[in-house]
């Protein structure tokens, strides 16, 4: 039996959607490409699926990025660049239906129990927030499990104040990997999964659950970013 166009995997859906979002959706229908590749190759004739006039992968046309400046004491640790060559990557999956990234201010300052990257509005807005320049100095402890993931991301942690203080220092480009894998992929996350599910305004999981799938899927993005060898 063969698949409807309708029930096609996220992934492939996307990539159609992104490149074509106003094209019908019964155009260049997969069905009917494979029974002229069969009648081809019964005749002798191979086709290359490179060769097929798809538009190279940097041309599919990206959400619309929105810089705000930041507050004084404070800066944006990713660029407009970081995010497109983010967005690049990792392909049309991660941009399909979203409306706009945007890098703003954030309102309250971060305490040590309330460390906010960025947010995800739907339906298809993500929010990246200005960082305080490191060190932050951020009133109480942090929870173990904070602790873990800032130190995993390179982070370096001490206390003052006798306990009430806490001291986190960013080395390098940390804040920027941290900003890009656990602020925009983590977001991102959240969107693919409103979106896969019928981009509904409520969501679609509990939020510890939304919270562990999208955490899950900026690892993956991590682990994949990091593979992805020398530039060329």
């Amino acid at each position: 039996m063969s698949r409807s166009k309708h029930t096609r995997p996220y992934r492939i859906l996307s990539a159609a959607r992104v490149r074509a979002p106003y094209e019908p959706r019964g155009r260049h229908d997969a069905s009917s490409g494979h029974v002229i590749g069969r009648a081809l190759k019964e005749l002798g004739v191979v086709v290359d699926a490179t060769r097929r006039g798809a538009p190279a992968a940097e041309d599919y046309p990206l959400p619309r990025l929105i810089v705000k400046r930041p507050r004084r004491g404070h800066y944006h640790p990713l660029t407009r660049s970081d995010v497109t060559e983010a967005l690049r990557f990792f392909g049309e999956s991660c941009v399909y239906g979203v409306r706009s990234i945007s890098l703003v201010r954030r309102v309250e300052q971060p305490t040590a129990g309330r460390i906010l990257l960025g947010t995800y509005a739907t339906p298809g807005r993500v929010l990246l927030f200005d960082q305080p320049l490191s060190p932050w100095r951020l009133i109480g402890s942090l929870p173990a499990s904070v602790t873990a993931k800032l130190r995993r991301a390179g982070a370096e942690i001490d206390t003052g104040d006798g306990g009430l203080l806490t001291i986190v220092t960013w080395p390098g480009d940390t804040l920027r990997t941290f900003a890009l894998f656990d602020g925009l992929m983590h977001e991102i996350g959240h969107h693919i999964l409103q979106h896969s599910k019928g981009k509904r305004v409520e969501r679609v999981l509990r939020t510890g659950d939304h919270e562990e799938l999208a955490d899950r899927f900026a690892q993956r993005c991590r682990t994949l970013y990091g593979d992805r060898g020398p530039a060329t």
